[in-house]
């Protein structure tokens, strides 16, 4: 009878198109416009993805994205399920360990919101039925679905329960309110299997149907014509948006109900209501995510280092730069200077020892407190653990990587591609060469290599005071150390001259084209790479650069752009 049902729900749920591959990712779900399909949609795209060196470009004026499919990610999709059936959420079921769609692919950004990689191919649709189905087999047994379906437990329930729970599942799956086409089609899966099976068999498959339809994989970005143009998003659309962007779920019925009464057409409503989620958990969540998709922080965790307790250490090294970030951008909502040139972290025990500053004896090993640092630890960002021990060599410290991750991450430049032949840098020889010598005689003196090298090397030589482990040496093995740089832009023009890590850190929260970049990267992970469009926030990325916003504000304000209600005619 099982296998009978399966194949019966599958050919039912195919049929009716049910099934996130009968319409694929090119299309728009059914329905998806809000009481009926809009007469002509614009043709809709997953998009491409902008590269490194368009996301700081001047923006002399905001420009509109194409219209938009863009793919739940990975987390968007649990947290839409888990808010479906918050009911059995909130009686002790735990969905997480039914989620079984894979990490997010990252895009050449290594954003994972990229609309242009968020695709559903074979691998993915079968991890979405692999998920659906395993969810709707646990919200649908017998001791869980009285809490969900009171009406389930009637001697012979009807259509009119069954009907209930489609309605209210399908209307927090999809984001709005099921068609009266998706109500009944759905309707009628159910009254067939349960007519050859049992009345939970027939929501078991049901549900597990809705939960792999487009209307559900999708959110929509389309809207409809408004003349010059452009076209309008769908409050419902909107409202969505505002909640996956910067809550990290489903919009809730308060805000989708404020959507539908127009209180979103004001720009300053939306930035409140971006403000507001971003200070929930699920929007810290997102805030976090987005720094380390930027920041390339958690690199460290896969790094191997000398030390017997560096397995230890390298997490707690990621905790202290989320902790960190956190601080300064959502506790004190700090601009991107303060990011570069905070003169604090955030250190536990097993840290403060090995860095070797900060209380080591103020409790338990997961303590945490922040702690202002000793003149020899480097300030900001670029002298987290994370950073500096994510981009070195097992037996060495990195110029190249170090001063890489500056060059594309904070001056948005694009890595040139390397010749097809590339020499092995001389190896490591403590207390006979530096670091800098080994790096300068094998890249600034072969001319092929320095033809790449001279745009990163020179940074990455301003955290030669900082070891391959993180931690601060006032020698390289007896040998002095010299930690002064210049950096370049694209071109070769020089920017600025430093010394040392906290100079370099310094000049670069100052430079404007630094907070442009991390406001482009922040403008490509809200917007889904935005089809490929850049310069989508013009007016609040230059209130970024100006310091008239802090980080936290400006994420928010990204929701008063008019690309956050409009796109452009394809």
């Amino acid at each position: 009878m099982k296998s009978a049902a399966l194949a019966l729900a599958l050919a039912v749920a195919g049929l009716l198109g049910c099934t996130a591959t009968i319409d694929g990712p090119g299309a728009r779900p059914a329905g998806s416009g809000g009481a009926g399909n809009p007469p002509s949609p614009p043709p809709a795209t997953t998009g491409v993805t902008p590269t490194v060196d368009t996301l700081a470009a001047a923006c002399p004026s905001t420009q509109l994205a194409p219209p938009l499919l863009r793919r739940l990610a990975a987390s968007e999709y649990a947290a839409t399920v888990s808010a479906a059936f918050a009911p059995l959420v909130a009686a002790g079921l735990d969905l997480t360990p039914l989620f079984a769609i894979g990490d997010d692919t990252l895009s050449k950004l290594r954003l994972g919101t990229d609309a242009s990689v968020l695709l559903v191919g074979n691998q993915t649709a079968k991890e979405v039925m692999t998920t659906a189905e395993a969810v709707a087999g646990a919200v649908t047994a017998a001791d869980r679905l009285p809490t969900l379906l009171p009406c389930a437990t009637a001697a012979a329930p009807d259509d009119a329960c069954a009907s209930t729970l489609i309605a209210s599942v399908g209307q927090a799956l999809f984001r709005r309110p099921l068609t009266v086409d998706e109500r009944d089609r759905y309707l009628a899966n159910h009254r067939s299997i349960a007519g050859r099976s049992d009345f939970r068999t027939g929501l078991k498959w049901t549900l597990a149907a809705m939960l792999q339809s487009p209307a559900m994989l999708y959110r929509t970005e389309i809207g409809m014509p408004q003349g010059g143009g452009a076209y309008a998003l769908a409050p419902e659309e909107t409202a969505t948006a505002l909640a996956y962007d910067f809550g990290g779920g489903p919009p809730s019925a308060a805000l989708l109900a404020r959507a539908a009464a127009g209180a979103l057409a004001d720009p300053q409503q939306r930035t409140a209501e971006a403000k507001q989620l971003l200070l929930t958990a699920g929007g810290r969540q997102v805030v976090a995510q987005f720094f380390r998709q930027w920041s390339l922080y958690p690199r460290v965790i896969t790094e191997t280092r000398a030390p017997d307790n560096f397995d230890t250490v390298r997490q707690a090294m990621v905790d202290e730069t989320a902790r960190f970030i956190d601080e300064v951008v959502m506790t004190r909502g700090g601009g991107v200077k303060d990011l570069l040139t905070a003169p604090v972290t955030l250190l536990n025990p097993t840290l403060a020892t090995f860095y070797g500053y900060g209380s080591a004896a103020a409790g338990a090993a997961a303590d945490w407190a922040v702690v202002d640092r000793p003149p020899t630890a480097g300030v900001g960002l670029l002298a987290q653990g994370s950073i500096l021990a994510g981009n070195a060599h097992p037996d060495s410290s990195s110029p190249t990587l170090r001063g890489l991750l500056v060059y594309e991450r904070m001056l948005c430049n694009q890595r040139p591609l390397p010749p097809p032949s590339v020499p092995r840098i001389e190896a490591a020889a403590p207390g006979v060469k530096t670091t800098r010598q080994r790096y300068e005689e094998s890249h600034a003196a072969n001319g092929v290599c320095n033809v790449c090298h001279q745009h990163f090397d020179p940074i990455g030589f301003g955290f030669e005071h900082f070891d391959q482990t993180g931690r601060y040496r006032a020698d390289e093995s007896g040998l002095p150390i010299d930690a002064s740089g210049t950096a370049r832009a694209a071109d070769g023009t020089t920017l600025f001259a430093f010394d040392g890590l906290p100079d370099l850190a310094q000049k670069l929260a100052a430079l404007p084209q630094v907070s442009s970049c991390l406001g482009g990267f922040a403008e490509a992970f809200v917007f889904g790479g935005g089809g490929g469009q850049s310069c989508l926030a013009a007016d609040e990325r230059q209130s970024l650069i100006d310091g008239r916003l802090g980080v936290l504000d400006y994420l928010a304000a990204l929701a008063a752009s008019p690309s956050f209600v409009q796109r452009r005619a394809p």
